[in-house]
């Protein structure tokens, strides 16, 4: 099938032929269509060094056998006699030990390379170890190369401990990137580079997976639609698969593949459990050892995994054989994970079972700690699998579903399972009710007034350390803070802010407006003080959305405050991704975007403070009533224009925005203090816009400074 010109395997010829002279045994180790073979070929077609080959056949397990077929190979590389001719009578450790005392002493000896290849063919046997017998004797320079599918039987670890084994697995035998691409090329197959590469990725580097593949391309005539969904379903990889890879394997064996293939990732417990049987840990530790495209996830943790490919051919002949066993087989594995507190792999197999009331009841007791764990875009594309039509039919399933969309940053999908779960046939339980409340106050939909409603509805049932209790808090009270309820607003902030542990989203989002309540009022220590309680909440690298805008916009603040630029780069750039993935909150868009652009205006970046501002009324547009987010965009509108005619004033002298603000409030009797107060920077930075003022005015102090500024216009 493969032939060497269709494999190039310069990269992997070169790092074997640097193996050292002292290393005598070189192992090439995978499964099937890894292109041992193949590379080995190559590698004799371009070494110097005389190669010498034997194909282990089963009756090579004598090693009396091994020995003679070994001295036959190796006559053509030897000068005639120097080979011994073992009799049918020698003991098989006296004829290697006398062939290799031949080889090592001859008076013609010169390096050479024996390779074995399919040793796998006789594991576990005498030949085998007659085999290692010969390779621990080899004179310096020549080297015994052994290509194999499985290791087991190779017991090596003398050899390996002493640096006199070399040994090349999957990771080094896969192809790179740019070699799938040249195969796939050189087939004839007409895809474009991109699409070759995203192939090369999917099979992972499997050589015999990479040619069958473009194979399959070439005999299509729509090649770019089947690039993207070529799979190990189809003819070419099925066929080798079973010709090749399952072919000594029996009935049962095959079965237990195909129904685990459902189980990516398969461990023991699973597989009893999810097949009701015993000793899956056992089979899958063989099959990983006979390598099976079965591997082991990590040394630490003993699951496996499939090859994508190989488990997509399995799961197609399933689905041919036993259609009726996947839906049961994932319930009771989605059981399995529910039991070990794994809900996100519970609810993953829950929706390939296609049990919509399942799923329901696991999002119903785990979506609050996906969401705190950041889990939330994981779990919604998992959704989307189960089907909106599905999600829709149970109105609790689309009030939840809505929640978990609404912080995986979706923008259409939240509202329309609140329509869903508010459109809902059946009467309504009071679970459901207040489901689809706290999905209604936290969209928002009819405004800041209603969301007090929602909210105050929502909360009605929660108690102090119920599942909700957090959640519903924080929305009241951010509810309440937009109608202008400031001091109430607080008091709830606090409340959740205290139970931190409970609910690490809704807490970081009542912190963050406790520290704007501080940075309002001037306590810029306090305010500090609790943006970093509210960031360490987050762990902001997982929270990109949902409710962490305002803790980023507080922690720029910060950042702007003492004059730390990286940090200000950093928690500004997090506080536009936040916003961006929040978009299913629009009171949390407006209301991040206000304080982000007043920053940003506040750092002379004006651009970009318009730009935000822009955000700021985009999302107003979605809230019928916007309470006091009005008042605060009207503001920062107000600063913008100002600011602009400011600039222009400005120009002739070189002054920034931020250095006119400076200048209208040096003929007041304000101290730098008192003026870095006013302006929400640090002191430094009001001292250092000072100077730069006096500077390009050409002013020695606060009293010329002011005189200047009057006669340019710059003052009133």
């Amino acid at each position: 099938m493969l032939r060497d010109e269709h494999v190039p395997r310069r990269r992997l010829i070169k790092d074997l032929a640097a193996v050292r002279d002292n290393v005598p045994l070189i192992l090439l180790i995978a499964a099937p269509g890894y292109g041992k073979t193949i590379t080995l070929r190559q590698w004799a077609a371009v070494d110097p060094r005389p190669f010498a080959w034997l194909d282990a056949e089963p009756g090579d397990a004598d090693p009396a056998r091994m020995v003679r077929r070994i001295a036959d190979a190796l006559h053509p590389v030897l000068p005639v006699g120097d080979a011994p001719r073992p009799t049918q009578s020698q003991a098989a450790d006296d004829v290697v030990a006398d062939a290799v005392r031949r080889l090592a002493t001859g008076p013609h000896r010169r390096p050479w390379l024996l390779v074995i290849d399919n040793l796998h063919v006789i594991r576990n046997s005498p030949g085998q170890q007659a085999v290692l017998a010969l390779a621990q004797r080899l004179p310096p320079g020549c080297h015994l190369v052994v290509a194999a599918r499985t290791r087991i039987g190779l017991h090596i670890g003398g050899l390996r401990a002493e640096g006199r084994c070399a040994e090349f697995g999957p990771d080094e035998l896969r192809l790179s990137a740019t070699e799938s691409v040249e195969v796939i090329h050189n087939s004839g197959a007409q895809v474009t580079t991109d699409q070759a590469r995203a192939l090369a990725r999917r099979l992972d580097g499997w050589p015999a997976g990479v040619y069958l593949s473009a194979l399959t391309l070439r005999s299509r005539t729509a090649v770019t639609c089947v690039a993207d969904h070529l799979s190990g379903a189809d003819p070419y990889l099925s066929e080798y698969f079973w010709d090749v890879v399952l072919a000594g394997e029996s009935a049962d064996t095959v079965r237990f593949l195909m129904r685990t293939a459902l189980l990516d990732p398969m461990s023991a417990g699973l597989c009893d459990a999810a097949l009701r049987r015993h000793g899956s840990g056992q089979t899958l530790a063989g099959l990983a050892a006979r390598n099976v495209f079965i591997a082991p996830v990590s040394p630490a943790v003993r699951s496996y995994r499939c090859h994508p490919v190989f488990r997509e051919m399995l799961l197609a002949e399933l689905r041919r054989r036993e259609p009726a066993v996947e839906q049961a087989i994932h319930r009771r594995a989605a059981a399995w994970y529910e039991r070990r507190r794994q809900p996100e792999s519970a609810i993953r197999h829950a929706v390939a079972a296609g049990d919509a009331g399942m799923v329901e009841r696991l999002l119903g007791r785990h979506s609050r700690q996906l969401i705190d764990d950041g889990r939330a875009e994981s779990v919604a594309a998992d959704l989307d699998t189960l089907g909106r039509d599905v999600i829709k039919s149970v109105p609790h399933l689309s009030a939840q579903a809505g929640w978990v969309y609404a912080f995986a940053g979706r923008r259409t999908q939240p509202a329309a399972c609140l329509a869903a779960a508010v459109a809902g046939g059946s009467p309504a339980t009071a679970r459901t009710m207040a489901a689809v409340d706290r999905l209604r106050a936290a969209l928002a939909p009819g405004g800041v007034d209603n969301m007090l409603g929602y909210a105050r509805r929502a909360a009605r049932p929660e108690r102090p350390g119920s599942d909700w209790y957090p959640v519903t808090t924080v929305l009241l009270g951010v509810a309440e803070e937009l109608t202008g309820n400031t001091v109430m607003a607080m008091t709830r902030y606090a409340r959740v802010a205290r139970a931190g542990g409970e609910n690490r989203t809704a807490a970081a989002l009542a912190l963050a407006g406790l520290a704007w309540q501080a940075a309002d009022a001037g306590d810029d220590a306090t305010a500090a003080a609790y943006a970093k309680e509210s960031a360490a909440l987050l762990a902001a690298e997982r929270h990109p959305g949902g409710w962490s805008a305002l803790t980023h916009v507080i922690c720029a603040r910060v950042a702007l405050l003492s004059a730390d630029g990286p940090a200000w780069e950093s928690t500004t750039s997090q506080a536009r991704r936040a916003i961006e993935g929040a978009r299913a909150f629009p009171w949390l868009v407006a209301a991040a975007s206000i304080r982000l652009a007043r920053l940003l205006l506040d750092a002379d970046e004006t651009d970009e403070a318009r730009e935000a501002a822009a955000g700021a009324r985009l999302a107003l547009t979605e809230l019928t009533t916007a309470g006091v987010l009005g008042e605060r965009f009207r503001a920062v509108l107000g600063d913008l224009d100002a600011h602009g005619q400011g600039t222009e004033a400005g120009d002739a002298f070189g002054l920034t925005a931020a250095e006119l603000r400076v200048l209208q409030l040096l003929p007041t009797h304000l101290t730098l203090s008192q003026i870095a107060g006013e302006m929400r920077v640090s002191r430094n930075t009001v001292k250092t816009q000072v100077a730069a003022v006096y500077r390009k005015l050409s002013a020695s102090g606060r009293a010329e400074a002011v005189q200047q500024g009057r006669k340019a216009g710059l003052l009133d």
